[in-house]
């Protein structure tokens, strides 16, 4: 009995010497951990526990935090769910691991930070970090702040970095406003030559990047390249840039700076580039995070093609300060033509307004017909084309800036041709039956609109041809992307001299519906009005017999009395059938 009593004492005090074990050998994790990730990042930390596995070794820790005080910009956060250490026993005793895996990492970040009072903050020291052979993000995110209210973020971030024969294999991916997107990059191994003579301390040279990024939601078409990139200090630079975006090769340079408030500078240059045409509805990428950086861009290409438009010696010039855009366009070669312009966007620095845009473009003699047709898909009107647009809109799609626009437009289409209607053949057969092989030359066709939410309304259609000209007014729906025009064409002197008076009349044409698959038809409640089909009748009877109330004057007038009229006494028992 006495035996058994000493063996369960025995047990007993080596289970709770066990148990004090762990417990004291978990908090001696949690305090290293801490001092250890302080002297690294300069940050304070806390750990709220940890784990230790002898097979195979590894550490975890659990409820990890940071914070930063950046002055006036607010505080920076930093949590980390769990922290997975793994290695050999000896290095994890030493406070060195081999791998590493990150699990649910979020940071919190003033959008502003570069207004903090301290200015931007160096790395506590330029020793380099352990290599590590593999680290890993699992279900990260980023979200750029202001007081509490989330100005841009990065969600579902995964990512892993492992060795790859001599270099580093890197593979990010996250989800920006609902687009997905993922990088692939290799890293070849760091020269060892110094930085750059005078160079920042831990100014590194150049190493070899490769990528791959793939953006299936805003696009199919891959983007991959290579660059030499280089950090000196807050820049991080990428020269000697090339690659393919899809079919199409492109060179140039890149600099992120974030000594203050972030700047990127791109320098592209394409022989030929094809890009998709622009969507017309659904929801449009939040620009609120384009207020969290200065830039500047150059885009140059031989050929670019938008769609089916087709631009050449394209030079374009964008600019990012404080959240005004502005995107000039150098004269470039437009279908046989000349096209400039300059967009300019003001993103709004609170969520409830709308984006502002101004748009001024001009357009010299480019060929109609693939114009129109590219863009909206019209193909009533061929011609050489001139125009001027001075517009102003509101907001986040292309949509709602339609139905917001206003401003002026006007255009010229000179030796050109109306598809679908042969008017001058409309007027002296009289014959409302048109069909797509119809035509109608003409030397000038000019409009010129005002512009008010959405709707371009002209009354000064003016328009001159061999055999008729005309006038007209109509409206195009810009929300709506339809038309509605009517035209009044008369034959002209050369055109109406062999036909009788009774066919010298205005007919009205009515062009209507959606623009890319208008309507064309005539007005025949024209005909009966005054200077209609009844005037020329009257005017016929008059010029035969003379008097309007005798011979078959009479008999017309009787007939056909203009609106209004009354019947002369005794018509009727005159009129016999």
């Amino acid at each position: 009995m006495r035996l058994r009593n000493l063996l369960l004492v025995l047990g007993a005090a080596c289970a709770a010497g066990a148990a004090a074990l762990v417990i004291l050998g978990e908090g001696m994790i949690v305090r290293a951990a801490a001092g250890r990730l302080e002297a690294a990042t300069g940050r304070p930390w806390t750990v709220g526990g940890a784990g230790l596995s002898l097979w195979p070794a590894g550490v975890t820790l659990r409820d990890l935090a940071s914070e930063t005080d950046l002055g006036p910009a607010g505080r920076a956060r930093l949590t980390i769910d769990e922290m997975r250490l793994g290695g050999t026993a000896s290095g994890l005793l030493a406070g060195e691991a081999d791998e590493v895996e990150l699990v649910r990492p979020a940071l919190r970040w003033p959008a502003q930070w570069w207004r903090g009072a301290d200015g931007p903050r160096e790395a506590p020291s330029s020793a380099r970090p352990p290599l590590l052979r593999r680290v890993t993000v699992r279900d990260g995110s980023l979200a750029l702040t202001e007081g509490e209210r989330v100005v841009a973020a990065v969600e579902a971030v995964a990512a892993t970095a492992q060795p790859r024969g001599d270099g580093h294999a890197v593979t990010l991916a996250g989800r920006v406003g609902g687009m997905r997107g993922t990088c692939d990059l290799t890293v070849a191994p760091e020269a060892d030559s110094p930085g750059p003579a005078g160079g920042a301390r831990g100014d590194a040279a150049p190493v070899a990047v490769a990528f791959t990024c793939r953006a299936p939601d805003l696009s199919g078409t891959p983007l991959a390249g290579t660059a030499d990139a280089a950090l000196a200090g807050p820049a991080l630079s990428l020269s000697r840039l090339s690659g393919r975006l899809g079919p199409d090769r492109f060179g140039g340079s890149l600099l992120v700076d974030l000594s203050q408030k972030p700047f990127v500078r791109v320098d592209l240059g394409f022989e030929t580039l094809s890009l998709a045409a622009l969507p017309g509805a659904g929801p449009a990428p939040d620009p609120a995070g384009l207020r969290l950086f200065d830039g500047r861009a150059r885009l140059r290409a031989a050929s670019l093609a938008v769609g089916q438009t087709r631009l050449g010696e394209v030079d374009l010039d964008l600019r990012l300060t404080e959240g005004a855009v502005e995107a000039t366009l150098a004269p470039a070669s437009l279908h046989g033509g000349q096209v400039r312009g300059r967009l300019a966007t003001m993103v709004p620095a609170t969520p409830d307004e709308a984006p502002r845009h101004a748009l001024q473009l001009e357009l010299t003699r480019a060929r109609a017909l693939p114009l129109l047709s590219g863009l909206a898909g019209f193909t009533l009107l061929d011609g050489t084309a001139s125009a001027t647009l001075d517009l102003r809109g509101g907001g986040r799609d292309l949509a709602g800036i339609r139905r917001s626009l206003s401003g002026s437009a006007a255009l010229l289409v000179e030796n050109g041709r109306l598809n679908g209607v042969d008017i001058p053949g409309v007027v002296r057969s009289m014959a409302g039956r048109l069909s797509a092989a119809d035509t109608t030359a003409f030397d000038r066709l000019s409009l010129r609109f005002q512009v008010q939410d959405g709707r371009a309304t002209t009354q000064e259609l003016a328009f001159a041809g061999p055999l008729v000209t005309a006038g007209g007014s109509g409206v195009v729906d810009l929300a709506e992307k339809s038309i509605a025009f009517r035209i009044e064409p008369r034959l002209n002197r050369a055109a109406a001299r062999n036909l009788p008076r009774i066919l010298d009349v205005s007919l009205p044409v009515i062009i209507n519906g959606a623009w890319d698959a208008p309507q064309i038809h005539v007005d025949l409640a024209g005909l009966t009005g005054e200077g209609g089909v009844s005037q020329g009748l009257r005017d016929i009877g008059s010029g035969l017999l003379g008097g309007n109330a005798g011979g078959v004057g009479g008999l017309l007038d009787a007939l056909m009395p203009a609106e209004g009229a009354r019947r002369p006494p005794g018509a009727r028992s005159r009129v016999r059938p």
